[in-house]
């Protein structure tokens, strides 16, 4: 496979954060995992010529990245660890290589991510403090000093532009939507 600048650039920018979403669902560790998905495209640049992907492309760039991601897990944890943490993920992950849907789901996952990030400013922080760090509307009233009822304001507020935004993601995007909600 020959690698343009162009080629590689298109796959970087569609697959870098589906991929660090990829590897930290392996290492669970944001910076390890943006460590290895840049030396798995380090890679893929320098040695581009004599790569022969026969297969998907992406599927092949995501085996690398999941390839790698468990070296660096079985260098950093006891041999016990590694056998758990590997049962773990093989229930999660593929091992002979990534399917297609796999893929898609961690684009659909860095979609969401990316359109949490879009919602305005308090929305954004209420959301994230209530879906992704867990907290009662109560505690997050508390923390950020101001009622319940702003709080709930804010959440449907960032539910109705996260439908809004979401709604072309995929054909499941209102059961993507109703298990944020339920989370």
């Amino acid at each position: 496979m020959s690698m343009d600048k162009v080629r590689f650039k298109n796959l970087f920018n569609k697959h870098y954060r589906p991929l660090c979403n990829y590897a930290n669902r392996i290492l669970r560790d944001m910076d390890a995992s943006e460590d290895v998905v840049q030396d798995v495209f380090l890679k893929l640049w320098n040695n581009s010529p004599a790569i022969n992907i026969t297969s998907n492309t992406e599927s092949y760039i995501y085996t690398m990245v999941r390839n790698q991601a468990l070296g660096v897990l079985r260098k950093s944890v006891s041999g016990s660890r590694f056998m758990n943490e590997m049962q773990q993920l093989s229930n999660h992950i593929s091992l002979p290589d990534v399917e297609e849907a796999e893929i898609e789901k961690y684009q659909i996952i860095d979609n969401i991510y990316v359109s949490i990030r879009q919602l305005p400013p308090k929305c954004g922080e209420i959301f994230t403090l209530s879906k992704i760090k867990g907290l009662t509307y109560t505690q997050i009233a508390d923390r950020l000093g101001i009622s319940v009822k702003t709080v709930e304001g804010q959440m449907s507020k960032a539910f109705r532009l996260l439908r809004s935004m979401l709604k072309d993601l995929s054909p499941f995007w209102n059961v993507i939507v109703l298990f944020i909600e339920l989370l």
